[in-house]
């Protein structure tokens, strides 16, 4: 029901002078977008004021009431019938308020015959106004009716400054890069720049929309024009770059960029956009001199301290890593993130309680659930597992996708104690609350195989696949066991194969695909695979299948060098340490 005191203040309003009478568009769903465009109905602090005289009204009964059907049925959601009322008003009281109001409620709603009519009253209203015509050409163009949409754009283009004149061709160009014809609007684009050919603005507007439409040598054409009148213009050479680099002439992009900073050493945002390029083409180290430039130049910018800490982490430079965290906690920015780091820092380290304590600091962003359990594997390796469990069940989870993350965790911590069968039951627990769900039940089947339970193990992937018949994941892993289990040879050789086909690239598909050849006896054919999947992914386990099928094949002095040279990176794992036993001793 409409808010009574809400009510008052728009019969208020209306009868002093109809000012701003309609309300904004608080019904509409956050998650709704609507199809139309809306550049033209950006939001000012009175959102209904209108360039131009408005007229005197009097507020009639039969419009009072046109108005409030118009506001009520704005606040339900039911947008045509709230549009059409305000046009209605708009057209019997001729005030470009009630005009500009019915065009965003039609736009919003997506009525686009309502919106051109609007639209095209409001701006008869008020002629002047460079936002009426934002509004027209926006509807126009969304249909396609770029001709009659030119002379709206000519006006906006040719505005005084302080109606957005300074930026009329981007705000055109924008306005055009709605457009479905995109040929037609590149040409009008033209058109519309062809007075103005030798000026760089124009021309880069022009550029932009080029790009918008994914023409990329359009737009680099242009933005050479643009840099050959001047050829300090930085956001034609960013843009530039950006497009050399998502065209793949990533040399050419890098080269532009570096000249460019060459010329204008002190240009912090031409600096950060060279540093995120190379970032990018992950030539870190070059990045992080430049971010340091940076720094010097224009210190404490979060964000510029943020990326200098991200990439002294992936040089492990844990120090400098340290410090720039560090100083985002005491500028207060950007704390989340930067705690998060500490405690991964921390936890490198080997220092659990420091990095506990920087993981439960954590209190929003995208980490923090990620940050708990982090804390709940340190305390279980801190205190006993009894006591990471206890912390687990103390996590409140926000939805259902984080409540299944903490099950699967509790049953990891249990794995990684060899507690297989409370496991089971942790895993039992959650599949209760959460049936059928894909993640759980491929966890529990991994448990199953190591309490000798197969038949939980095939239903529980079967399962998966009757959700998903191209789930590689589970293919792979029922076929590698019954393979390495059973001799339903024939079957697991149908399985992995299909999950080969689907992920082609996979180390661990390539590893099954060669043990089912094994158990087979195609030993050559096996080989090729398991050497395959060895070049991909360097694993002890992957190790000892391998050499395991070398020795059987009469390979053995190979055999010996790769558990060898395995067995000094992974010295204590059970499954290549229990494969050399069999065979080499």
């Amino acid at each position: 029901m409409q808010n009574p005191n809400k009510a008052l203040w728009l019969l208020l309003l209306a009868s002093v002078s109809l000012g701003s009478g309609c309300t904004q568009l608080a019904s509409r769903p956050a998650s709704e977008e609507p199809a139309l465009p809306q550049e033209a109905v950006e939001q000012s602090p009175d959102e209904d004021a209108v360039t131009g005289p408005l007229p005197k009204i009097e507020l009639t009964t039969p419009l009072l009431y046109r108005l409030l059907v118009a506001e009520f049925a704005e606040q339900a959601g039911v947008l045509r019938l709230s549009a059409e009322q305000y046009l209605y008003a708009a057209e019997e009281t001729r005030d470009p308020r009630l005009a500009k109001h019915a065009t965003r409620v039609a736009m919003y709603g997506n009525e686009a015959a309502l919106a051109t009519r609007a639209a095209a009253l409001w701006q008869t209203l008020a002629p002047e106004d460079r936002e009426a015509d934002q509004a027209l050409a926006a509807v126009l163009i969304s249909e396609n009716r770029l001709a009659e949409a030119r002379p709206h754009l000519e006006r906006i283009i040719q505005a005084p400054a302080k109606q957005g004149g300074a930026h009329g061709y981007l705000i055109a160009a924008n306005l055009l890069g709605r457009a479905s014809d995109k040929k037609q609007a590149l040409a009008l684009m033209d058109e519309l720049v062809r007075p103005h050919s030798h000026e760089a603005e124009p021309l880069f507007a022009a550029a932009s929309l080029a790009a918008q439409l994914e023409q990329p040598e359009q737009a680099l054409a242009r933005l050479d024009q643009v840099l050959r009148i001047d050829p300090h213009h930085l956001q034609a050479l960013i843009t530039k770059a950006r497009l050399l680099h998502a065209t793949n002439r990533k040399e050419e992009a890098i080269t532009t960029l570096r000249s460019a900073v060459n010329e204008v050493p002190d240009n912090t945002q031409l600096r950060t956009v060279y540093a995120r390029m190379l970032i990018d083409d992950r030539r870190l180290d070059e990045a992080r001199n430049e971010f340091r430039i940076v720094d010097r130049k224009a210190p404490n910018d979060p964000d510029v301290i943020y990326a200098l800490g991200l990439l002294a982490l992936q040089a492990n430079d844990l120090a400098d890593g340290e410090k720039q965290f560090l100083r985002l906690l005491s500028l207060g920015q950007r704390e989340a993130e930067a705690n998060y780091a500490l405690a991964q820092i921390a936890e490198t380290r080997g220092d659990t309680d420091k990095a506990i304590a920087y993981y439960e600091a954590v209190s929003d962003g995208d980490n923090v659930l990620d940050a708990r359990l982090r804390a709940a594997m340190l305390v279980a390796k801190r205190d006993g597992i009894d006591q990471g469990r206890n912390y687990l069940h103390n996590i409140r989870p926000d939805n259902a996708a984080d409540a299944i993350r903490v099950w699967l965790m509790e049953g990891e911590l249990l794995r990684q104690a060899e507690r297989y069968d409370e496991a089971m039951v942790v895993y039992d627990d959650a599949l209760a609350l959460f049936p059928d769900n894909p993640e759980l039940l491929y966890a529990r089947a991994m448990m199953a195989e190591r309490i000798d339970r197969l038949d939980i193990l095939e239903a529980d992937l079967r399962a998966i696949l009757r959700q998903n018949p191209d789930d590689a994941q589970a293919l792979n892993a029922l076929g590698y066991t019954l393979a390495d289990r059973t001799n339903r040879y024939a079957e697991a050789y149908q399985l992995v194969e299909k999950a080969l086909r689907l992920s082609p690239d996979d180390a661990a598909i390539l590893d099954s695909m060669g043990w089912v050849l094994y158990r087979q006896g195609r030993y050559d054919e096996s080989i090729r695979y398991l050497k395959q999947a060895f070049a991909k992914q360097q694993d002890p386990e992957l190790a000892a299948h391998l050499g395991e099928v070398l020795w059987v094949s009469g390979q053995q002095n190979e055999a010996r060098r790769i558990w060898d040279a395995a067995l000094k990176q992974w010295p204590e794992h059970k499954v290549l340490r229990q494969t050399i036993e069999r065979f080499a001793q």
